[in-house]
């Protein structure tokens, strides 16, 4: 029997919107070399074609943006420029739309729309790294461990310049109260929560930063009347960054940096990258008393690459036409932890990737 990270190939035509940036260069990559569909790659400058590539220049908010795209298509959405109309559009005709937004509003907004008007299409929430593979390690040690709450811990390093649009994502996330997960009319700021996470065996635990992201996927996976509660925490390698930035927010200048994020972009992407690109994850799982029951960890390469082969990973792994699962779902819905950590390294042979557990027994592989 074939594994779930080698299923037949995909075909059909992909829509990329925002396929010509950082994440969408290394999807198209990998579709080309594992799959046999048609890439439409959908960017305001067009750029982009080749072997089973074709180029759409379009403003994906301008009027009637949905009628140019293909009917009954698997959508990628890259960008928060994206209206939820498109993928509601995308779903009352049949197609299937992938979301990698991070941001909990714009998920929430994306969710409420195409639950109102439905169709026969999917919306597949929280694809791609944080969330996503963070999603399915939370949603693993809720369901399993039956955890009253979840810490989420993401390491990203400056080891290289990543995309604008993800740069100018994390700037404005900085300048953006969020809703606690799990806690009625708990409004935080980012920066607010903090906290500690040992992102590699043997090393000290490093500081990371409260930040609003998507919980959607996890809460629920608690068979108990009350669902979990989610928090997501972020900290830059090397750790001096994240203390600057502490500093910054406990000033309360998170929100004239949000305001001004495309001129913080571009100061940052003028800065020599410092050590090497790498992602990492540590989940911790706690019981009712807010002891750490269970733990998960990853440590892999470059976030885009890893990115891009979660959201390949979530195409595949979708059911085929004969066997509809119409509705919002999540990245829950359709992988395990387990599957995604076979596909990454089926799709990324050369990337290592680390993976470890705890348990209140000890470490386990």
């Amino acid at each position: 029997m074939a594994s779930r990270a080698d299923p037949p190939p995909v075909q059909g035509t992909v829509v990329l919107i925002g396929g010509t940036g950082d994440v969408g260069g290394r999807l198209v990559r990998l579709l080309l070399d594992h799959t046999a569909a048609r890439l439409l790659l959908v960017s305001r400058s067009g750029v982009g074609s080749g072997d089973r590539v074709e180029a759409l220049e379009l403003d994906i908010a301008g009027k009637d943006a949905v009628g140019k795209l293909p009917l009954g298509a698997t959508v990628i959405n890259l960008t928060e420029a994206t209206p939820p109309t498109i993928a509601i559009e995308v779903v009352r005709n049949g197609g299937k739309f992938l979301e990698t937004s991070a941001s909990p509003n714009y998920v929430q907004a994306l969710r409420r729309g195409v639950a109102e008007v439905g169709g026969p299409g999917t919306v597949v929430l929280c694809v791609g790294t944080a969330p996503g593979l963070s999603t399915l390690m939370a949603a693993e040690l809720v369901r399993v461990k039956e955890a009253a709450a979840v810490d989420i811990g993401l390491e990203l390093s400056m080891g290289r310049h990543y995309g604008r649009a993800a740069t100018e994502w994390s700037i404005d996330a900085l300048g953006r109260p969020y809703r606690l997960s799990g806690a009625e009319n708990t409004i935080v700021r980012p920066g607010e929560l903090r906290r500690s996470f040992t992102f590699l065996r043997g090393t000290r635990a490093r500081p990371a930063l409260g930040i609003g992201f998507a919980a959607d996927g996890i809460t629920d996976c608690r068979k108990a009347a009350r669902p979990a509660r989610v928090r997501t925490f972020v900290a830059i390698d090397p750790p001096f960054v994240t203390r600057a930035v502490g500093l910054l927010l406990r000033l309360g200048l998170g929100p004239a940096l949000a305001q001004r994020k495309r001129g913080v972009t571009q100061v940052l992407r003028r800065l020599p990258e410092t050590g090497q690109a790498h992602a990492r994850i540590v989940v911790e799982a706690q019981n009712p008393e807010g002891i750490v029951a269970a733990s998960h960890h990853v440590a892999a390469g470059d976030q885009a690459a890893v990115t891009a082969a979660m959201i390949l990973a979530t195409i595949r792994a979708l059911p085929a036409a004969d066997r509809p699962m119409p509705g919002v779902r999540t990245i829950v819905d359709v992988l395990t932890f387990a599957e995604a950590l076979e596909a990454l390294r089926h799709l990324l042979p050369r990337m290592a990737i680390e993976t470890w557990s705890t348990d209140l027994n000890g470490e386990r592989p």
